[in-house]
């Protein structure tokens, strides 16, 4: 498709602008497109900058019914509008591709369940265990044609005043390399208000989650 460095490199230089502004981030120290292809290889064509971090720690939700939340005047309740599930049994050696995931199968199912569309959506948690696998899924998830998310985040659409902010709080590139449960918790700021980095107007958050060897994938909506 074409994708170059700096298309890696704009996901990396996004996750670590907004968690230069997170105080709880593990990693806060600015990047720029020099530093980031100055980094040293992983293996072609990931650089360490392109690699989530190893971190420790915990963190957790509480869900329940809309009717509970509301008799126990529960503050700010934020609703699951959908979710989705994708899996396959290839192992990658045995993909036929490497460029697409289950991310097809499963946004299409989550956004189905709550009625809404990708040009709907006004803030994304996007699993970012490497810089490639955001660019993957935002174009699994039809926010950009196949082959597209490399211009598409090199336009600046990911970053907090674009089109579409994505991991506001750094993700695992930048707050913390826990996980997916983050994501889920930067998705509630972002609904409720009360996110450091808010974009505004946010009804529609969109989290993403890859697991195994990017074998299964799952994708939440929250809204208001």
């Amino acid at each position: 498709f074409g994708t170059r460095p700096e298309h890696f490199g704009a996901v990396a230089m996004a996750s670590r602008r907004h968690g230069a502004e997170n105080p709880n981030a593990q990693l806060r120290l600015p990047l720029t497109l020099d530093s980031y292809l100055a980094s040293p290889w992983v293996v072609d064509p990931l650089r360490r900058d392109d690699c989530a971090l190893v971190s420790d720690g915990g963190g957790a939700v509480v869900v329940m019914s809309a009717k509970r939340a509301s008799e126990l005047g529960v503050p700010a309740p934020v609703p699951v509008l959908g979710f989705g599930h994708g899996q396959t049994s290839f192992e990658l050696p045995q993909r036929r591709n490497l460029t697409s995931t289950e991310a097809v199968r499963s946004a299409s199912t989550a956004f189905a369940m709550a009625g809404v569309r990708p040009s709907d959506v006004d803030v994304a948690q996007i699993y970012d265990c490497f810089t490639v696998t955001v660019i993957m899924t935002l174009e699994d998830y039809g926010f950009c044609a196949k082959g597209q998310g490399g211009p598409f985040v090199a336009d600046g659409a990911i970053e907090i005043d674009g089109a579409l902010p994505v991991n506001t709080s750094g993700g695992l590139l930048s707050e913390t390399g826990m996980p997916g449960m983050q994501l889920i918790m930067e998705g509630v700021r972002q609904v409720r208000g009360t996110a450091r980095l808010q974009v505004p107007d946010a009804n529609i958050c969109v989290v993403s989650n890859q697991a195994g060897t990017m074998d299964t994938h799952l994708t939440l909506l929250l809204g208001r």
